[in-house]
């Protein structure tokens, strides 16, 4: 009986032990993380919206995490590719990326063969920052408002980056877009193109003088833009809150939020609850669009 006493002694403390060690490395793996450079895979080519902005955050956590953040563009498919890499990539903090709502809301209700499952595959960081859209059309087009523009015959057409869309815009290849002001400041200052409204319930306070669509008759909708960074599934609990901490840090920087302005860029730096609450409303808020439409991926 002794003998069985003292075996099952030495069980205990041994599991007590393992415990107790366990418990032990959790806040050391965060705490040494991160111990080399970290990938941030952004959707868009080069000098689009989401690279400028994935740019701007890269240096912002390169000076608070003492590691290079290196940006790795992978356009195409609706943002598919760069989402389905996060998705892939090993959870251990050294791969996360930049989404607007098209890879987590809109991919989700046009593709049913969709690579990744933005609700199991994926942990959700932050919303980092948000940025209205813009209602703009080619000048040459007589439409002086939004009421002269809207016409039953509208076709959409899709494009690659948010660079393509605006030299089609300019060129003549489509009458319309709705972009992010940033994408568009260079054509509106040339006169190239007429900005007819923000797409959002209010004005911006980057663009005063463009009324809001609500102003223009058309309520109910809130086309706001933003960007959220996110990471693979299971990445430990410990490190997805300190780069939340990191990140938010990092956007209020003073140099960072003069960069971020410059491209109409406000900061949101949400919490991974508000985050998955973002992406919650935005399913609702367009599924009944694409529903009632029959709307599908050609």
């Amino acid at each position: 009986m002794r003998m069985e006493s003292d075996a099952l002694l030495r069980r205990r403390l041994r599991a007590t032990f393992i415990a107790v060690w366990c418990i032990g490395a959790l806040p050391a793996r965060a705490a040494d993380w991160p111990e080399h450079p970290i990938k941030l895979i952004t959707p868009s080519t080069p000098g689009a919206t989401p690279d400028i902005f994935a740019r701007i955050l890269a240096e912002g956590l390169r000076t608070r995490l003492g590691q290079p953040v290196v940006v790795d563009n992978k356009p195409g498919a609706g943002g598919a590719i760069a989402v389905n890499a996060v998705a892939k990539a090993d959870p251990g903090g050294y791969t996360i990326g930049i989404s607007p709502p098209g890879p987590l809301v809109l991919n989700r209700l046009l593709n049913a063969k969709l690579s990744y499952d933005p609700a199991k595959d994926l942990s959700y960081i932050s919303v980092a920052v948000k940025q209205a859209n813009v209602l703009v059309v080619r000048s040459p087009l007589p439409a002086a408002n939004v009421g002269e523009l809207i016409r039953p015959e509208i076709v959409p057409i899709s494009y690659s980056g948010t660079p393509q869309a605006v030299m089609a815009l300019v060129a003549g290849e489509v009458d319309m877009a709705c972009l992010p002001a940033q994408a568009l400041l260079p054509q509106l200052k040339s006169g190239k193109i007429r900005a007819l409204a923000v797409a959002t319930g209010e004005r911006s306070r980057f663009l005063p003088t463009v009324p809001s669509l609500k102003e223009a008759g058309i309520s109910g909708i809130d086309a706001t833009s933003w960007m959220g960074i996110i990471a693979p599934a299971n990445m430990p609990a410990e490190i997805v809150a300190r780069l939340r901490e990191e990140t938010s840090r990092a956007l209020q920087e003073p140099g960072v939020v003069s960069k971020l302005a410059t491209q109409y860029m406000e900061v949101v730096a949400s919490t991974p609850e508000q985050f998955a609450s973002t992406v919650h409303d935005d399913l609702a808020r367009w599924r009944p669009v694409v529903e009632s439409r029959k709307i599908q991926l050609r």
